[in-house]
């Protein structure tokens, strides 16, 4: 971790700052992994709906279909063009058994899907929009902590933490709040182990970099 180089003043302002309880208790994790029809990203601290309108553009939803689900498994799936009732069927079986569920339909973009309210597994076909739902998480991570709104990190970034192991697990005590940037703890261990990386959350110009 790095030494705070500021002055009392500067630190007692910051510390005004209270995070969430979600932010305070439950660590953020982020597992990524590869599937037969693309990519699967694990995020601790999203819903369907959160996860679906990150991934939403405006020149895909425009020929695209949204279907969702309810019950002990909550899911949000895009697909490109109209679905038929056949269709639709496949998609809902396969959700609820399939390990990869964008086999159901070549058209599906992507299929967000959470069970127990323990965040969601995110399918999607393409690397980049992986990476982007990791960086929202991380982001609202940090709004929590900070209290405001905060930027979503580069891709790059994102992709540069993840390369190791695909895991990246956050807790709020092994991150530390100085006057003009965040040092943030990474565990990059699928088990319950201490920081062994970080990230610098820079507050003034809005950015992240890795180290």
């Amino acid at each position: 971790m790095n030494s705070p180089l500021h002055n009392q003043n500067e630190s007692n302002k910051w510390n005004e700052f209270e995070p969430s309880l979600a932010s305070m208790f439950n660590p953020l994790r982020i597992k990524l992994s590869t599937t037969a029809d693309g990519w699967c990203v694990d995020i601790s601290s999203l819903t369907p709906c959160d996860a679906m309108v990150a991934l939403a553009r405006e020149d895909l939803l425009e020929d695209s279909t949204i279907l969702c689900g309810d019950g002990a498994t909550k899911w949000v799936a895009c697909v490109r063009g109209p679905v038929e009732s056949g269709d639709a069927k496949a998609i809902v079986r396969e959700v609820s058994t399939s390990a990869s569920p964008l086999c159901a339909d070549f058209r599906m973009q992507s299929v967000v899907i959470t069970s127990n309210n323990t965040g969601v597994s995110a399918h999607v076909r393409e690397y980049d929009e992986a990476l982007f739902l990791a960086s929202v998480a991380l982001a609202r991570h940090m709004s929590d902590l900070l209290g405001k709104q905060v930027q979503e990190p580069d891709l790059g970034v994102m992709d540069a933490m993840l390369h190791k192991t695909g895991t990246l697990s956050i807790k709020l005590i092994e991150s530390e709040v100085f006057a003009s940037f965040v040092d943030v703890g990474v565990s990059t261990s699928d088990s319950n182990e201490p920081a062994d990386s970080s990230m610098i959350y820079d507050i003034y110009s809005d950015s992240w970099h890795c180290e």
